[in-house]
């Protein structure tokens, strides 16, 4: 009789606590793993870290003979409000300069044909790809101004898209014209060459038959 009346007692104060918590459902356990995801996430920053030169010092507080940079010609490239500055050698690539100093500049056929590396130097509209690095001609930092920005590319279709299929019949289409306009061209040259070929067996044969007949005519 004292157990079951313990039990209930213990039942009874386990029913008042409910009731005093309004019946709250307990809160869910959570897992090893996901706890340790969340606080992977928690300590996650997102601010920039600093560089090398940003702890050290870079070339406008150490100079450029600190940091390794060799050369005589103070570079400054500017890119809106970006500035980045190196030293070069007289009659250095401008484009490996530019690499030098973490400038990005873009590049397409690097033959000085199509202009997209195209940038100012002191003034004049150069391409970067042909150009090298000389003295300046006016104080005594070279300045180089790269453009703000690129034209926005066209957005890539999916695979199976309409706009897909209908470049794709254009660019056959495309290919077969040119494919037949390619063969007419080389048999046109093929005919020709073959008659200049037979034209020039002619001759030699009626070259042959000539000598050979003077041949005979002269032996006794």
């Amino acid at each position: 009789r004292k157990s079951m009346s313990a039990r209930v007692a213990a039942l009874c104060a386990a029913l008042c606590v409910a009731v005093a918590q309004g019946f709250r459902a307990p809160q869910p356990v959570k897992s090893r793993h996901v706890a340790r995801r969340q606080a992977i996430v928690t300590m996650k920053t997102w601010s920039k870290r600093k560089t090398l030169a940003d702890e050290t010092g870079g070339t406008t507080d150490l100079g450029a003979a600190s940091v390794g940079l060799i050369g005589t010609i103070p570079v400054e490239f500017t890119q809106g409000e970006t500035v980045l500055k190196t030293m070069a050698i007289p009659g250095q690539p401008l484009s490996a300069v530019a690499a030098q100093a973490g400038q990005c500049i873009k590049y397409k056929c690097r033959k000085g044909e199509c202009g997209t590396c195209q940038v100012q130097l002191d003034g004049k509209w150069v391409k970067t790809c042909q150009t090298n690095v000389r003295p300046p001609e006016f104080g005594d930092v070279v300045k180089v101004q790269v453009r703000q920005g690129a034209v926005k590319a066209k957005k890539t279709s999916r695979f199976f898209s309409l706009s897909s299929f209908r470049d794709g019949f254009w660019n056959n289409l495309l290919g077969m014209v040119g494919f037949v306009r390619e063969g007419r061209r080389c048999n046109k040259e093929y005919q020709q060459r073959i008659t200049e070929e037979a034209r020039i067996r002619e001759m030699a044969l009626a070259k042959r038959r000539a000598l050979e007949a003077s041949a005979v005519a002269e032996s006794p």
